[in-house]
């Protein structure tokens, strides 16, 4: 973690209004900058496509689409994300660097191995009335992505952003470049051009993975032994990729909200807009928040935990165990302020970005939902990467399937109480969640020198 700390940690130093913004950017541009880059990059395609064809059904398809085979591949590849980066975490503790680039091999085959599996499942169950050519990218695409998260995750642990982000810009830079040209075979095209943007993508991460890590071996499983992982963790992993599509799902296959697009492939006119919108709107918290985490907690994290480890007096122990647990509230709670900002800012500027992309004001009240819960979500990401750095699993899968359930849960009753409670059950879901989740943090903090020395997990 000391890396991209440490360049956090310069550009605060002098504790300047310009330091501060330039980190403030500069952290933003890592944290939320490859989803927004492939976001954009999505529409951008899509947008250069509608123009080079004048077909918006296919832009309409193609951005379905590609959402179902994000959502599939992160739901299946979802186990073995936390799985590995813990595996990873615990070889590289222990000098054994070798182990990282087999095992990480063993896991990318595992993983496409499983979206190869879906992506034929759902090919020939439910697409046998579109064409092959569609069904061969759909799978492939699927197959991809799903080895395409683990690579990511990788290089996210280890807090290689700088480059990750740059990957995402060429990659899908490339994939916007390619669109219009492609769009001329229709939805086919679409498809072949996001294939190989992400494959640009693909290759420039497990590229890097190659050249940094030495290995003896080509491929080892060794992060599926018993002895060295946690079954928490893919549990937890699944449970929140679950937990964030529910509300999705729930509105896209409900026969009041959802409707058909192609095949098998539905999506919800009244729920797609507001909630991809409102995702946009908690960039800047997600920006404060990694800020705040790795240009400040780390350090106080790491400072108590090596006087525990070299044996400092209890007196010491005690005053930076005081100063960790007073940083992850002013985490928290400045997180909240920061987005609370982003909030009313978004909700006072809300007409005129409707207006400047030509989308309708009907969707204002859902949105305006919609961004509070989404925000909310930001908290709960907060909480649960403090509870990982705590290794406080079973704290952390309770918060995952509290979510997970909840948000499924509330989204079926808001459907069917109607039009005016749209938004409000993955709002309160979400609300239930935070609060279960600092309850468990705030037990685990006052709890923080009994499970550092008596070795509690």
């Amino acid at each position: 973690m000391a890396g991209i700390a440490f360049e956090l940690q310069k550009l605060l130093k002098d504790r300047s209004f310009s330091s501060l913004m330039i980190s403030f950017a500069y952290a933003t541009s890592l944290s939320a900058g490859p989803w927004i880059v492939s976001i954009l990059s999505i529409i951008m395609a899509g947008m250069l496509a509608q123009k080079s064809t004048h077909n918006n059904e296919i832009v309409r398809q193609y951005q379905v689409v590609i959402t179902y085979i994000t959502a599939f591949s992160l739901i299946v590849s979802s186990p073995l994300q936390l799985l590995f980066t813990r595996y990873v975490s615990d070889r590289l503790f222990e000098k054994e660097i070798y182990r990282v680039l087999p095992n990480f091999v063993g896991a990318l085959i595992l993983s496409m191995f499983l979206g190869f599996l879906l992506g034929t499942l759902l090919a020939v169950s439910t697409m046998k009335e579109l064409s092959p050519s569609f069904a061969l990218l759909f799978i492939f695409s699927l197959t991809l992505l799903s080895g395409f998260w683990i690579a990511n995750i990788l290089l996210t642990s280890l807090k290689n952003y700088k480059y990750i982000l740059l990957s995402f810009i060429i990659g899908f830079g490339s994939m916007v470049i390619s669109a219009p040209l492609f769009s001329r075979f229709s939805l086919e095209g679409l498809l072949l051009s996001y294939f190989l943007g992400t494959s640009i993508t693909f290759s420039l991460l497990t590229g890097y993975i190659f050249y940094s890590y030495p290995a003896y071996k080509l491929i080892e499983f060794d992060f599926l032994n018993r002895k060295k992982v946690f079954l928490s963790l893919p549990l937890i992993g699944f449970f929140y990729n679950i937990a964030v599509w529910a509300d999705k799902f729930v509105f896209w296959f409900s026969p009041i909200t959802g409707n058909t697009v192609l095949g098998p492939f539905r999506s919800s006119v009244v729920y797609d807009i507001p909630i991809f919108l409102a995702y946009l709107a908690i960039a800047p918290g997600m920006g404060f928040f990694f800020l705040k985490l790795e240009g400040e907690f780390a350090d106080y994290y790491n400072r108590y935990y090596t006087a525990v480890r070299e044996g400092e007096t209890l007196d010491r122990i005690y005053e930076l165990g005081y100063e960790m647990v007073m940083s992850v509230r002013a985490l928290i709670q400045e997180v909240f302020r920061v987005q609370a900002i982003a909030i009313v800012i978004v909700f006072l500027l809300e007409n005129s970005l409707f207006q400047l992309f030509g989308l309708s004001p009907v969707y204002i009240p859902l949105f305006n939902v919609l961004v509070l819960g989404t925000s909310l979500q930001l908290l709960v990401m907060a909480v649960l990467a403090i509870l990982f750095y705590f290794d406080l699993r079973k704290y952390s899968l309770y918060t995952t399937a509290i979510f997970a359930v909840l948000n499924f849960l509330f989204s079926e009753i808001s459907i069917y109480l109607g039009p005016y409670f749209y938004g409000y059950g993955f709002l309160t879901a979400l609300l239930v969640t935070l609060l279960i989740a600092i309850l468990l943090l705030r037990r685990a903090l006052y709890e923080i020198h009994y499970r550092t020395f008596m070795l509690l997990t």
